[in-house]
């Protein structure tokens, strides 16, 4: 079974689009609001929950995940040596695991420490969130609301129709990836110029072809008449069902909750 259909027979799949995109926005405001990255963690747990349940395959999660973890480890680093000992508020955050310089200068704090990690959760956060929320929101859903929100029609194409063809750019890059190793291309390089260098056999097809679907996409569109009217086509209503005002309730009471814990009980800090 494909993953469509995979992602089709999920309670995610079924929600409207206002409840999905609502439940998105409030997971990026709590990812946000936290700086204990105990706090996020269980967010990113929430959400791996969330992408199991809507049939989102490892290898999707592998091939988004991966390329960003040279930018966690670097994040790690600058904020464990950049943070200062009074920049925390309680005691545990403000050791100093080791200094890197000699005199007991740039010293790597446990807070500096959680506050990357803090960092690397609220982006994992946010990339599963989106990950989630294009896997199971059918792009009709997504014009449809675009349209009820008084968006121009033409930045409302624009926008779909980027996230349309991000798939369709993902797969053309592994087969030019596969095609470059083919042909005897290196591109494990261990200095930063040297990965810019290798990669760029990549990124010169890539572009072309981007602007050839591009034209074709325009030549297709003007031989449809897009354009001739303003006027929209007829578009089926969709109305809150059952599913859709528990799922509500649940994201709001997540949300207070979040709420309450950061700014009542002032929890959630370092």
């Amino acid at each position: 079974m494909s993953l469509n259909k995979l992602a089709q027979e999920s309670l995610l799949y079924r929600l409207d689009v206002r409840t999905k995109l609502l439940g998105f926005i409030s997971f990026t405001v709590l990812a946000l609001m936290f700086q204990n990255p105990f706090y996020n963690l269980g967010l990113t747990l929430l959400l791996g929950i969330l992408a199991f349940s809507a049939h989102m395959p490892l290898a999707k999660a592998r091939t988004v995940l991966i390329p960003l973890l040279p930018i966690f480890f670097f994040i790690l680093v600058v904020t464990a040596f950049s943070y200062p000992v009074d920049r925390f508020r309680n005691g545990f955050s403000q050791n100093i695991i080791f200094y890197l310089l000699p005199g007991q200068r740039l010293g790597a704090t446990v807070g500096g420490i959680l506050m990357g990690l803090n960092f690397l959760f609220r982006l994992l956060t946010m990339v599963l969130a989106s990950s989630v929320f294009s896997l199971t929101t059918p792009i009709d859903d997504l014009l449809q609301f675009l349209q009820k929100t008084k968006i121009p029609p033409e930045l409302a194409f624009m926008i779909v129709t980027a996230l349309r063809f991000i798939p369709a750019l993902d797969k053309k890059r592994i087969h030019i990836l596969e095609a470059q190793k083919a042909r005897g291309a290196r591109l494990s390089e261990k200095s930063l110029t040297g990965n810019i260098k290798a990669y760029i056999p990549i990124m010169v097809p890539l572009i072309i072809h981007s602007i050839q679907m591009a034209d074709a996409l325009s030549m297709a569109m003007l031989n449809r008449g897009y354009g001739y009217t303003r006027a929209w086509p007829g578009i089926h209503r969709r109305t809150l069902r059952l599913e859709d005002y528990l799922a509500l309730l649940l994201i709001v009471s997540i949300t207070a909750c979040g709420i309450y814990l950061r700014y009542f009980l002032h929890l959630g800090t370092l």
